[in-house]
């Protein structure tokens, strides 16, 4: 932000950030404005509805900008805009359609100050007629929460006293407005022009907003290249651009890259955008360019913890990643240092990293989800012990009889992750989740119940393939009411069971998930001792992450669990032991070297890892069982993975 005062003026850069729901990227921008409250700044969210309740055009989006960047500063000059102002007027000017020369007297009348009287005396301030600018006026107002001198800030006043002056500065304020947006017609012709181009068909409105975006710019530059900005002006001018996918933002961005692209072209605006997609202008510039450089969630983290964005074309890209676990495990410990004095600490030797360990299982660092689930863990009453708070911190109060269960932070997690969805498609999405991906979810018939639910699913599938999602959506499903014999959650495992015919491994996967524990097992214990242990090992993680039911709305504890599925396994020694195995591996979260560590598993099945010394034995005891060295060699690792916490 700083500038050094001088002659010369240097463009910022335009920043782009790009993320999911519930990324930061809003919160990012909130932060931003608030430490820039002393410095030139425009913050806009191009997503807001106007005060008719529509969407905000290119020209809402610009005049809100201006109107912003002319808030007074303690610390520094006001900013003016008087070119930009002039062409403002000339648009939300009515005048003829059938005749240019009355369109040019009906122009020039406008722009003559109101209230003097015939001699050339005024009788006190003159102004604009309010009227002329009352629906330019309205169609702010929403946004910034009242104008009550949007007159007198945006559009050049002309006071009593001046007439003479007056009449010369309109003159020169037009000629710089035609100058500026790079048209030397005369004065009053080029403004109806003006005014005919942006009521006029898109094409038309389109060059007109272009000459629009050409004054502003230059007025930005005339202020801080002029005389007295040279010397005063050391700090550029802040803009921040929420949801800049929209039109409104796209075009803004689009025009103003394209200004910028001018030879010689200089203007002191610092931009930062944020965008949940990407917006038309971005793709543009990608076209011909690497395609390995446009990979944004890596390339803009290339050493995972410092961000350096992507350039494209005039416009640097980059990706808001999820927090990483030494990150979440920093947020974990400001939780647990707040607590009052005598409240409950988890019971683990370092409560920190197991709470970090915990609620990056649950939610992978997305920002959002953790910041709803470390507060909810917080709000528990100062004796509820920890293992109570993890089971309790995501559950569904629709899904739990009896009294409240406390603090959930499910609902507040759906809400900021599917937010604006259609009712029908929250009807259906519960039964995707049960799906081991989206495309599986879309491919099975009968899981969504039309083509319109297919097309909306797919605008979601990303957000709901996120393992914290997919896990309250299976909490949905799990609680769904279903008629006798047609249990929703069986149901949606049936459809994609029969989808996956032929495919032996996937079909185990949805056995597990019906608890059909002795199905799973068959599989695996006819791969057992015929494939590699490390695939067999793959086999095993991979089936692991079936997604698993909650009686009774809450995740069962993990030994009575374990107890009740296991039971007295059948089988030789190897069923006995994989019987074991899956189940124990199926229940509790795993370590980071897992070789399926990125896929969703249940995070408050065994959130003390209490199981894991029961998976170390039976690893073991498949050592025991092999016959090849590299098999010995490979459960014998597999084993050691589980003999220390995975914190």
């Amino acid at each position: 932000m700083d500038r050094t005062p001088g002659p010369g003026l240097a463009t910022p850069p335009a920043l782009l950030l790009l993320g999911p729901h519930g990324s930061g990227k809003s919160s990012l921008l909130g932060y931003l404005e608030h430490w820039a409250q002393r410095l030139p700044l425009a913050s806009v969210d191009l997503a807001a509805a106007t005060s008719e309740g529509q969407g905000k055009t290119f020209f809402d989006a610009l005049t809100e900008v201006v109107f912003r960047l002319q808030e007074v500063k303690d610390d520094h000059p006001p900013l003016v805009f008087p070119s930009f102002s002039v062409l403002l007027m000339a648009v939300v000017t009515g005048v003829s359609t059938q005749s240019r020369e009355r369109a040019v007297q009906e122009m020039r009348a406008a722009f003559e100050p109101h209230g003097q009287d015939g001699q050339g005396g005024q009788d006190g301030p003159q102004e604009y007629p309010y009227e002329k600018l009352q629906p330019l006026i309205q169609g702010v107002a929403a946004a910034v929460g009242g104008v009550p001198a949007w007159v007198t800030q945006v559009i050049p006043v002309v006071r009593g006293g001046q007439r003479v002056r007056a009449a010369f500065e309109i003159r020169r304020r037009v000629a710089h407005a035609a100058r500026d947006a790079g048209h030397h017609h005369g004065h009053m012709d080029f403004l109806v022009r003006v005014n005919r181009l942006f009521n006029g068909p898109s094409v038309q409105r389109d060059e007109a907003e272009t000459l629009l975006m050409r004054a502003f710019l230059a007025d930005l530059r005339a202020i801080y290249t002029g005389r007295r900005g040279r010397r005063r002006r050391n700090a550029h001018c802040l803009l921040l651009l929420d949801n800049a996918d929209h039109e409104a933002g796209n075009r803004l961005l689009r025009l103003l890259l394209e200004s910028r692209a001018a030879r010689e072209h200089a203007d002191p605006l610092l931009v930062v955008a944020a965008a949940r997609t990407r917006p038309e202008t971005l793709a543009r510039r990608e076209e011909g360019t690497l395609s390995a450089v446009l990979d944004y969630r890596t390339g803009s983290w290339p050493d995972g913890t410092v961000f350096e964005p992507v350039r494209v074309r005039g416009l640097s890209v980059g990706w808001l990643r999820d927090l990483n676990r030494e990150e979440v495990l920093h947020h974990a410990a400001e939780v647990l240092k707040e607590l009052p004095e005598r409240a409950a600490q988890p019971e683990a030797r370092d409560p920190a990293e197991w709470l970090g360990w915990v609620v990056h299982g649950a939610t992978r660092g997305q920002p959002a989800a953790t910041g709803e689930v470390l507060g909810a863990l917080g709000r528990f009453p100062a004796d509820t012990d920890w293992a109570t708070r993890v089971r309790q911190c995501l559950a569904l109060p629709r899904a739990v009889p009896g009294p409240d269960p406390g603090p959930t932070a499910a609902e507040q997690v759906l809400d900021r992750l599917l937010p604006h969805l259609e009712t029908a498609l929250w009807r259906a999405l519960p039964s995707t989740a049960a799906a081991l991906t989206p495309d599986q979810a879309e491919a099975a018939p009968g899981l969504l119940p039309n083509l319109a639910a297919r097309n909306w699913y797919e605008a979601v599938a990303t957000d709901v393939a996120r393992p914290v999602v997919r896990l309250l959506l299976l909490r949905l499903l799990d609680a769904a009411p279903g008629d006798r014999g047609a249990d929703p959650w069986e149901n949606a495992c049936r459809i994609l069971r029969a989808a996956a015919a032929g495919d032996e491994r996937t079909q185990a996967y949805y056995d597990l998930a019906c608890e059909d524990v002795a199905g799973a097992v068959g599989y695996l214990r006819r791969r057992f001792g015929a494939v590699p242990a490390a695939e067999w090992c793959a086999d095993l993680s991979w089936l692991q992450r079936a997604p698993a039911r909650w009686p009774g709305g809450l995740p069962e504890p993990a030994r009575a669990r374990y107890e009740r599925l296991v039971g007295g396994a059948v089988g030789d020694d190897a069923g006995q032991v994989i019987t074991r195995l899956l189940v124990a591996g199926w229940i509790t979260a795993h370590p980071r070297t897992d070789p399926c560590a990125e896929l969703y598993e249940d995070p408050f099945g065994d959130p003390y890892a209490e199981l894991y010394g029961d998976i170390a034995e039976d690893f073991r005891a498949l050592r025991r069982l092999a016959r090849d060295a590299n098999d010995l060699f490979v459960f014998r690792e597999r084993a050691e993975q589980y003999e220390r916490k995975p914190w």
